[in-house]
């Protein structure tokens, strides 16, 4: 048997469990790669097994069928991958006291332009240029490190 005989026995017996095989080799190659660049055709080889088990049309319509859906699916998601990419980034991400920006809380301990707030259920190290006392609510302007610079709640 010649290379284009098994080639051609291959394809005559494909499957809707060959596509399915192929959407997850590229599924997980896509996920090792982080590229989108194998998003599309896995997605594509997903929605010809569907069509090769509902509607079976042979290995030519299932070829042509992956090629279509490989194009059509690059050609609209891939702009809105690159719109989803360029978003602004989570503001704050892995750092929690910047999210405490506008924060209120109750201040437990305050002398001399320092002390200690308890904003949720955490006691935070503060510092202030108000003359503040200890029980009063104060609203998170700014954060130093691991100190929040806050203000008295108008």
């Amino acid at each position: 048997m010649t290379t284009m005989d098994l080639l051609a026995t291959f394809l005559a017996n494909m499957g809707p469990m060959h596509w399915l095989v192929l959407g997850l080799v590229l599924l997980i190659a896509e996920m090792a790669s982080g590229t989108t660049y194998l998003l599309w055709p896995a997605v594509a080889a997903f929605l010809t097994a569907l069509l090769a088990w509902l509607a079976p049309v042979g290995w030519v319509g299932e070829m042509a069928a992956f090629a279509a859906l490989v194009i059509g699916l690059t050609w609209f998601g891939r702009p809105l991958v690159q719109r989803w990419r360029q978003e602004k980034p989570a503001q704050g991400l892995n750092e929690r006291s910047a999210t405490m920006i506008g924060a209120r809380g109750v201040l437990v301990a305050f002398a001399n332009g320092a002390g200690s707030v308890k904003v949720n259920d955490t006691v935070w190290r503060v510092v202030s240029e108000d003359a503040l006392q200890p029980g009063e609510t104060v609203e998170v302007a700014d954060v130093d490190g691991v100190t929040l610079k806050v203000k008295r709640v108008a």
